[in-house]
Parts: C-alpha cells; structure tokens; sequence
C-alpha cells in the first residue's frame, strides 16, 4: 500500500462498526510519522507479528507525535513478511526493523556460553521481548513497548530519566500493573522464596539502562534451577524474568506510577496527565475490526486525528 491508501479490514462493507474501522485504518495509512530524530540517545524496542504490523503502526505513531527524539526499534517474531517490513520502513522513517534470521545468528553468538537462557530463547518467542531487546541494543538506554501501547502526552519523566547521568538514574522504571495478579510473577514466592522480585509490574512498558538491569548470566542461573514446566513455558516467563532482574536492583528499580500504568483506558481513573494506555487491543474481542471500532476515539487521539464517527 502507498502512504495514503485505504483498507477496509478484512474487506468489511463501510457500514456502522465497518464504517468506523474504515475511517481509522484510513486515518491510520494516510498520516504520515513524523521523522524519529534519535537525538535523545534512546531505542524504543517492539516486538511485532505480521497480524500486529497494524498495531503496531498506532503505536509508533502515537509515539512519534509525543516523543520524536527517540529511535524505534522492530523485532521480527519471524512472521514479518518482505511485504510488512518494506511497509514498516516506508510508513515509519528511521526505523529499524531487525529481521528473525539476522537475530537468531547475533544472538546464538552471544548466548554461547549459557545454553539454557538459549534453549529458553530457541523455544519462546516471548523472550525475545527480553533478551533481544537488549543483546542487540545500540543505545544503552532501551525503551520495551508492546505493540498494543499507544502514547497520549510527553512522556517528561522518560525523557528526563533519558537525559540524567546514569549514575543518578533508576536502571529500571517499569509501568504498574495492578487489580489482578501479574502473571509470571504468581512462580516466584513458591519456586524461589525470598528471592527479591518486582510484584506489580508489566513487562510490556519500561525503561532500562541495559548495562545495569540486563544480565545473562543471572538469568542463566536462574532459569537453569527451576523446574522445567517453568523456564521453559510459552507464557509469562518473561514477565517473571524482567521481575527478578528488577528486584534485585533494589531501590535502582521503580514505578513509573499512576500516569503509565497498564490497563485499558475504562479500567483506569480519568487523568489528564495519563501518558500511555496499554492493551488497547483485547484479546476479548474477536476480531480485529472489533477493536478498531470500539477502540477508535483512544486511536484516532493517539495518532492526531479528529474523532471517527
């Protein structure tokens, strides 16, 4: 598609809930990002499918609308297509997109001598979320941002953390999550009691200065000594990963509070000051089109657009 082509998804007739999708994907492939600077030293690392280009299109837009000075960063899962990773370059200037094959080969490299934290990575593309991001970071401090976050104002304490010297900065600001139990985190008190954790985080926004939070050899050891059932489960390990490498950061390690915690926007307290909302896209619903068109004010918002109807 060109940058101001038009797409109803999955071929909708334009009427009601199709009409309104079809006002947002237009919106969405019309609106052009503006240039990623890079000039505050920063990556913003996604991992992304072909089925949530689309996603993550809103994402990065609404990211470059409140904080340009950043450079995006995608991930291939291994499902992106030459299709998605032209359109990628093509509607989002500056960006970088790592392809699968590229990072299994960098990765397998460094990871060499840890052949469990390996075989955890061979076997969860979720982990990629964490080892990756960070194994193949060119800045030292890394934004991870889910494909379904989208930005609603400035982010002023990132961009200040961006700016402080890293010795008078947290390693680790991670988006709160609260109101139910942070899955992952659930292993911990049971399979390594008192071992410090982060209790109410979401791996899916943080902010990391990667020379102080990530450490292989860390996750080598622990991984190594769980069951399993545990290390090398589909889900939630890497929400449990990035959990115990806060924790034991300590103080180093903080809430990015109130304004940045995860959840959808009718979950959350009415803020003016909320700067992302996080899960826009619900796995509740059962199709894309559904969440283009309940979700189209939060998106046409996020990406600069007057109000879908």
């Amino acid at each position: 598609m060109s940058q101001t082509e038009t797409a109803s998804p999955h071929g909708a007739e334009r009427s009601g809930g199709a009409g309104t999708a079809f006002s947002v994907t237009r919106g969405l492939f019309g609106t052009r990002v503006p240039e990623f600077t890079g000039s505050h030293d920063v990556e913003v690392h996604s991992l992304v499918s072909s089925d949530h280009v689309p996603l993550y299109l809103f994402a990065v837009k609404s990211l470059a609308r409140c904080w340009p000075e950043v450079t995006p960063v995608v991930h291939d899962d291994g499902t992106l297509t030459a299709v998605d990773v032209a359109r990628l370059k093509r509607l989002v200037p500056g960006v970088r997109v790592i392809e699968r094959a590229e990072a299994d080969a960098r990765v397998a490299e460094l990871l060499a001598d840890r052949p469990v934290l390996a075989a955890v990575r061979q076997n969860n593309v979720r982990i990629l979320q964490l080892v990756d991001y960070f194994l193949l970071a060119e800045s030292r401090s890394v934004v991870s941002m889910d494909s379904d976050v989208v930005f609603l104002t400035r982010p002023q304490r990132l961009i200040d953390w961006a700016a402080a010297p890293v010795d008078e900065r947290p390693a680790f600001l991670y988006s709160p999550e609260f109101g139910w139990e942070p899955q992952g985190v659930h292993w911990i008190p049971d399979h390594l009691p008192g071992v410090p954790h982060v209790s109410y985080m979401c791996c899916g926004f943080s902010a990391v200065d990667r020379i102080r939070f990530f450490d292989a050899d860390f996750l080598e050891r622990t991984l190594a000594g769980l069951p399993r059932e545990i290390s090398f489960a589909p889900r939630y390990v890497t929400q449990m990963s990035y959990s115990l490498l806060g924790g034991r950061l300590g103080t180093a390690s903080q809430s990015l509070e109130e304004p940045y915690r995860s959840g959808r926007l009718e979950w959350l307290p009415d803020r003016e000051d909320r700067v992302i909302c996080h899960y826009f896209a619900s796995h509740e619903r059962s199709t894309a089109l559904d969440n283009l068109t309940e979700e189209a004010p939060l998106l046409t918002r996020a990406i600069g657009l007057p109000a879908a109807g």
